[in-house]
């Protein structure tokens, strides 16, 4: 597990969102929230707080399926600035 991962999984811990699988690809990172519909202003407060303002560029909020079956969630996407 990277420090990102680390960091924004360690952020959601407790809050009411309930996290998939974080990737990490070079600096683009995706956090699948397994909640449909949650709040995107509380999503990038969290995200805000785990890695810094600074770190996040581009975030955007979506919701799609996750897993690979009929689920549907929410998917935070940004890129990571060191």
């Amino acid at each position: 597990m990277t420090d990102i991962e680390a960091a924004i999984r360690e952020a959601f811990e407790h809050t009411e969102y309930d996290l998939g699988d974080v990737g990490i690809n070079r600096q683009q990172v995706r956090i699948p929230v397994l909640q449909e519909g949650a709040d995107p202003e509380a999503l990038r407060a969290i995200v805000d707080e785990a890695v810094g303002e600074d770190g996040v560029v581009g975030l955007t909020v979506t919701t799609e399926t996750i897993g690979g079956d009929d689920a549907v969630g929410t998917v935070v996407t940004f890129q990571y600035r060191p």
